[in-house]
């Protein structure tokens, strides 16, 4: 349990099915390809800028796009442990979560992966590329970070990116920790923010979305189609602009 501002925070996000096995925060990587079409990023239009990505788990976006010099610091709240345990734990609730999705496929969009098995092994990967790269950069570009309270000076990043967080966990993550962790990443950025996705089970919009764009002034907000769904109805992300 975590507390800012006198809200209490858990952050043990036990799902559905296979993953109330799991114990604490669920920790599964997504491809750096998936960010790319999340995100509707360019690899040649991020050079040069700083970014931020907020709950980054076990992905492989800031190792795949450090080697085409982009520069990328990830933030996640277990990025404390040692490389081989973040592993252990990545495979572990990998398995949890195909475990599952094999039980109810048809409630997922098989485009970007074909079934299952594609997605488990795609992701494989991208947990090896991240454990390599966690190896050679804990503490330099892996911090470990509430995204309440993020240890980044004010406007340190051009752009910042946060995936499979809010929006998703609406049911159990409180309103006020969504606004404050938006107020927060939008505190340490001086370009844009972008938020995905903005669905939960059954591609059912958060209601959280409405709220957010409602409740924070003096910034440009627009919902941007993006060429990736895996949850049904999950093809949007939330961009803000600061102005």
């Amino acid at each position: 349990m975590e507390k800012k501002d006198n809200i209490t925070v858990n952050n043990t996000f036990k799902s559905e099915s296979s993953f109330n096995k799991i114990q604490g925060p669920i920790f599964i990587g997504r491809t750096w390809q998936e960010y790319m079409k999340m995100f509707n990023l360019d690899l040649k239009e991020l050079k040069g800028l700083k970014i931020l990505d907020c709950a980054a788990g076990a992905s492989s976006f800031r190792g795949h796009t450090a080697k085409y010099g982009v520069d990328v610091t990830a933030v996640d709240l277990i990025y404390n442990e040692k490389a081989d345990d973040l592993c252990v734990k990545c495979k572990e609730h990998l398995k949890l979560l195909v475990e599952s999705l094999k039980k109810v496929q048809d409630k997922f969009v098989w485009k970007f992966f074909s079934d299952p098995d594609d997605l488990e092994f795609a992701r494989e990967q991208a947990c090896k590329e991240f454990v390599s790269d966690f190896n050679s950069y804990k503490g330099e570009h892996y911090i470990p970070a509430d995204i309440q309270n993020l240890p980044f000076e004010d406007k340190s990043f051009d752009l910042v990116l946060c995936s499979h967080l809010l929006f998703i966990y609406d049911h159990r993550l409180s309103y006020e920790f969504h606004l404050n962790a938006v107020l927060e990443m939008l505190r340490v950025c001086k370009g844009e923010l972008r938020l995905y996705p903005l669905v939960k089970n059954m591609g059912v919009k958060s209601e959280f979305v409405a709220s957010i764009i409602a409740d924070i002034p003096d910034v440009k907000m627009e919902l941007v189609e993006v060429d990736y769904e895996f949850r049904k109805g999950g093809n949007e992300m939330l961009r803000i602009v600061k102005i």
